[in-house]
């Protein structure tokens, strides 16, 4: 069993679905295709949707990390990741996961050395070496197109002590970071991991239970954003 992953760079909800298809022990190839593209692209490539990540194994096109994770249980049973209640599951894959990927576009928008950082594996089949060259004109399109809605990033920050007050009572009771992975470990550390490559929030982080749990999943996130982010907006 093949499976093929189409994403982004930098994305962290596409590292959510290597991590389960990596706990599956199914092999799989990643392509990469430029922000924003995808949006066009991937219905041309019959998925539903616009986002990613999708995956094609077994004749099949799933899209999105939930729909993955149930297609991967159905396909390898062992090891298990689904767990009973789905709502932490949930909340992670839209909550957790949107208001980091909302500071993202904020940032890449900011902070012009952003973009490149995240750029480490092939584009389109593409070396990362021949892609970065052509950033400086690329990236103000991609950037004016990623950008959300002004007050956006000012209200992901602000939730942002809550979020990981949560994510550090899941391990606390139990519900993620135990010796057998499930998949709401795997929603929630790339999303925690991301986080931890912002210089404005890293420190204030690095301390908490939700930054090892992290760390242990995600060891190595290419990518950086530096200060961007007035002081005003930080909520520690």
């Amino acid at each position: 069993m093949r499976a093929k992953l189409i994403g982004v760079p930098g994305s962290h909800p596409c590292l959510s679905a290597e991590l389960m298809l990596r706990h599956k022990g199914v092999e799989f190839t990643r392509l990469d295709l430029p922000n924003m593209t995808h949006k066009a692209i991937l219905p041309l490539m019959r998925f539903r949707g616009s986002t990613v990540p999708v995956m094609r194994i077994e004749g099949k096109r799933v899209s999105g990390t939930m729909k993955i994770a149930r297609a991967l249980e159905a396909l390898v049973p062992n090891p298990p990741m689904l767990i009973a209640d789905e709502g932490e599951e949930a909340w992670a894959d839209s909550v957790l996961q949107d208001g980091v990927r909302q500071l993202a576009r904020t940032a890449i928008s900011l902070d012009k050395e952003a973009m490149g950082s995240f750029l480490h594996d092939p584009l389109l089949g593409i070396p990362a070496n021949l892609v970065k060259p052509t950033l400086p004109a690329i990236r103000p399109v991609v950037a004016r197109q990623m950008r959300p809605k002004p007050g956006t990033a000012e209200a992901c920050l602000q939730a942002l002590p809550g979020q990981l007050d949560r994510v550090d009572a899941l391990l606390e009771q139990g519900v993620i970071g135990g010796e057998q992975p499930n998949v709401v470990d795997f929603q929630v550390a790339p999303s925690v991991r991301l986080m931890l490559n912002f210089d404005q929030l890293r420190e204030h982080i690095d301390g908490r239970p939700a930054a090892a749990h992290a760390r242990r999943f995600v060891p190595d996130y290419p990518g950086r954003f530096r200060a961007v982010f007035p002081d005003a907006w930080l909520p520690f």
